[in-house]
């Protein structure tokens, strides 16, 4: 992290303090710790269990600056009571990530979620500065590939809710994964009203941001995430099963840029209220296979659809992009070639790893 071209009046809270990151395990959140960690910060994260507290602590390094606390249930009363103690900021990455094709085992324990970091968040006390919530490209917007629109502040994917709805039974088991996609869609959209109707009714006394992030690729800690599945898929001849109109799918992001400008919207004090779109640019497969094909020139791809539309709205990115300029002195995002770059040499390693532990010992 830069330092010195930031006033330290824009620093919202103190280096040394510690910044709560829920659902730390996840492809996202191990990284808002890490790059909170190496920007001086200490790290308290919530795990499901005690073994996967311990998996992320080995992730980090195990570092002194690090701790975990063991949330079962982030829909539960009080949940995020005791973890939120004494913290200075928190980011609320935890989610459900199941994909249940119910609505009812999906929104409503998303919004409660959210809502407990908030109430927490009021119980911490006026040491408790900021929180931020991680949301979804996906809340935003719907696909329309090749049609131009803007995806803004006030852009909401309520086409999502009226699928969620009004689709019977039926319809719903023909959609298969789309389906569970829908839902998922659904739960980040209310959970994201309701965050925002909290801070317009209670006014609280910390600031609050959301981070609506696109698809992350990139060398990523721990999970290699949906994009390594979809990379490692085509590095086996495979197509990716999700399209990429999918509106979740519509911009990509490397993973270590979506960390920091989480961790930045957590701590820069001028950053306040805010809907902060994690987004570098538009992708299709073939783009990607196209770079990965630059990355590998060797490697035997999948011949992508010629005809593949890309999608050509445009989005309110540039707060991203500017708080990676402001923070780690980035010209911006990292851009879509590098970061598949990086995602096929994680997921090479992650796979020449695994090969050598099912080897025999010689």
């Amino acid at each position: 992290m830069t330092h010195s071209s930031v006033p330290a009046k824009d620093l919202r809270i103190p280096r040394g303090s510690t910044i709560l990151v829920t659902g730390v395990s996840g492809m996202i959140a191990v990284h808002v710790a890490d790059e909170a960690l190496k920007a001086g910060f200490r790290v308290r994260g919530t795990v499901r269990s005690a073994a996967r507290g311990d998996e992320v602590a080995a992730l980090l390094g195990s570092p002194a600056a690090f701790e975990y606390a063991v949330v079962p249930d982030m829909a539960g009363h009080a949940a995020f009571h005791a973890a939120m103690r004494g913290a200075a900021a928190a980011v609320h990455c935890a989610s459900i990530h199941d994909f249940s094709a119910r609505p009812a085992d999906m929104v409503p324990p998303t919004v409660r979620g959210s809502l407990n970091v908030l109430d927490a968040a009021l119980a911490a006390g006026p040491d408790l500065r900021s929180v931020v919530f991680t949301s979804s490209t996906g809340a935003a917007t719907s696909p329309r590939p090749g049609v131009r629109f803007h995806v803004g502040r006030d852009t909401w994917n309520d086409a999502a809710l009226d699928l969620v709805r009004d689709t019977p039974p039926d319809r719903q088991a023909a959609m298969g994964f789309d389906w569970k996609m829908n839902v998922y869609r659904a739960a980040k959209v209310e959970a994201e009203r309701a965050v925002w109707r909290f801070v317009e009714r209670q006014k609280p006394p910390f600031d609050v941001n959301v981070v609506n992030p696109g698809m992350n690729f990139g060398g990523a800690k721990g999970s290699v995430g949906v994009s390594g599945a979809q990379v490692l898929g085509l590095l086996d001849g495979k197509m990716p099963p999700i399209p990429s109109c999918d509106p979740q799918k519509v911009y990509m992001v490397d993973v270590v840029d979506d960390a920091r400008i989480h961790v930045a919207a957590a701590i820069d004090a001028t950053v306040k209220g805010q809907r902060i779109f994690a987004c570098d640019s538009p992708f299709n497969w073939r783009l990607v296979i196209e770079a990965m094909q630059k990355a590998l020139p060797d490697a035997q791809l999948p011949q992508p659809d010629p005809h593949e539309l890309l999608d050509i709205s445009t989005v309110d990115n540039a707060l991203g992009a500017e708080l990676l300029r402001k923070w780690w002195g980035q010209p911006g995002y990292k851009g879509l070639e590098q970061t598949v770059r990086e995602t096929v040499g994680m997921c090479l390693a992650r796979r020449n790893g695994e090969y050598k532990r099912r080897q025999p010992a010689q």
